[in-house]
């Protein structure tokens, strides 16, 4: 009995360790390394998640993250509406390429999981060129936080 409990005890910490290893493997490439791990570690299904579980992680993620940034940028409407009115699009539109990823990764194809991030990665960005040097501090937070969420899920589509 006792040797059945250290067998299972082992087993369970070698699926730990693969687990542990897979994140750190994916967040070594990510745009932030750091926010990778926080993000993914912090989330309860990346336990026992495979790549294709942790790229429906970042998505949620990154969707959660994106629709922040359309209310940061939203609440500088009336000094800047017609940048604020262009990022809400493009960041509507990142939104809309994190769905086609999504849909991409169950469907096990790569490269449009690749293509749909990078172009929500874009979108996301575009919102920083809008503004050029006078974008708000706030808007800038959101728009990166936005940005290197999106960028883990183009780390994990890399390992796929």
């Amino acid at each position: 009995m006792a040797s059945l409990f250290l067998l299972a005890s082992l087993a369970l910490a070698f699926l730990c360790n693969c687990q542990a290893d897979l994140i750190s493997n994916v967040c070594s490439i990510a745009i932030n390394p750091s926010l990778c791990t926080q993000t993914l570690r912090s989330d309860p299904r990346s336990r026992g998640a495979d790549l294709k579980g942790l790229g429906q992680i970042a998505i949620v993620k990154a969707e959660a993250a994106t629709q922040n940034a359309i209310r940061v940028v939203k609440s500088f409407s009336g000094k800047f509406k017609a940048i604020v009115d262009t990022c809400v699009e493009t960041f509507n539109d990142a939104i809309g390429d994190l769905k086609e990823s999504s849909q991409a990764l169950k469907a096990g194809n790569k490269g449009d999981v690749q293509t749909r991030g990078s172009s929500a990665l874009t979108n996301a960005g575009t919102c920083d060129d809008e503004f050029g040097g006078k974008e708000p501090p706030r808007v800038k937070a959101a728009s990166k936080t936005a940005q290197d969420i999106i960028g883990i899920l183009l780390a994990i589509a890399n390992k796929l």
